[in-house]
């Protein structure tokens, strides 16, 4: 039995004058587990990253949120419905604190109309613990370590409580330490029903720790597959569209 899908894109296309970028791409992201999304081209999960969340208009195809036919306007409504994404290029403001950019645009108010300073650097203290940082919210954001800031970016998108998690290579700037951290986190959102999305490219943690995968190649949807049924090589081949014994190098 198909579990049900927080978030369903089907025949998805998208073209730019004398390209076809997506073609009738489909994609399916489930409560609770967490989906490695690949292939050899990063601008197909970019550009359908971009039609998830209405910076594109899909030329054709459908997009359900929780069940309902939806279409996005921007990013923002995207976010305000509960699905968040975390970006490989740093939106950070070095100028501000750690608390002021995680809730920047949404500060905490009190009854007086005021900034709830307090609160603000309580909740994001809470959340630099959950990600295990090792510095406090009160830090300007120029701070820290560029991979440290990548956390943040992080850090921003679980201050939503999002349904939906879109990571895009996070792990890319990351030391071993704070990618187990986020693994940890990823875990417990996963056990709270959040579905995953993680844009890869590296084998041994697809293997590792994902549920399912989803295979895009030359703009098409290829496969969805259970990561228990396949084998490394088996996702390469998917990947590349051709058996490893044509490829060169050889993989051993």
């Amino acid at each position: 039995m198909q579990p049900y899908t927080a978030l369903q894109l089907q025949g998805i296309e998208k073209s730019f004058p004398g390209v076809k970028a997506l073609k009738s791409v489909s994609l399916a992201v489930y409560p609770g587990r967490f989906m490695a999304l690949v292939g050899e081209n990063g601008a197909i999960k970019s550009t359908m990253m971009k039609v998830l969340t209405g910076i594109y208009s899909r030329d054709a195809g459908s997009l359900r949120w929780l069940g309902e036919e939806t279409t996005f306007s921007g990013p923002k409504e995207s976010q305000e419905a509960g699905i968040g994404i975390i970006h490989q290029e740093l939106n950070l403001i070095p100028q501000l604190t750690v608390a002021e950019n995680i809730f920047l645009g949404r500060e905490f108010v009190n009854h007086f109309g005021r900034i709830d300073w307090k609160r603000m650097y309580a909740e994001a203290d809470a959340l630099l613990k959950r990600l295990n940082l090792r510095f406090n919210s009160h830090q300007l954001v120029g701070d820290p370590s560029i991979g440290d800031q990548q956390m943040l970016e992080i850090a921003k998108v679980l201050s939503f409580k999002s349904q939906v998690i879109i990571m895009d290579e996070p792990t890319d700037a990351l030391t071993d330490t704070e990618i187990l951290s986020l693994f940890r986190v990823i875990n417990e959102l996963k056990a709270q029903g959040c579905g995953i999305v993680y844009i890869f490219h590296r084998m041994k943690e697809i293997v590792e720790i994902c549920d399912y995968v989803t295979v895009f190649r030359d703009g098409q949807f290829i496969a969805e597959r259970p990561v228990k049924d396949l084998s490394k090589e088996s996702l390469i081949e998917m990947m590349v569209g051709r058996k490893l014994e044509d490829q060169y190098p050889r993989l051993d």
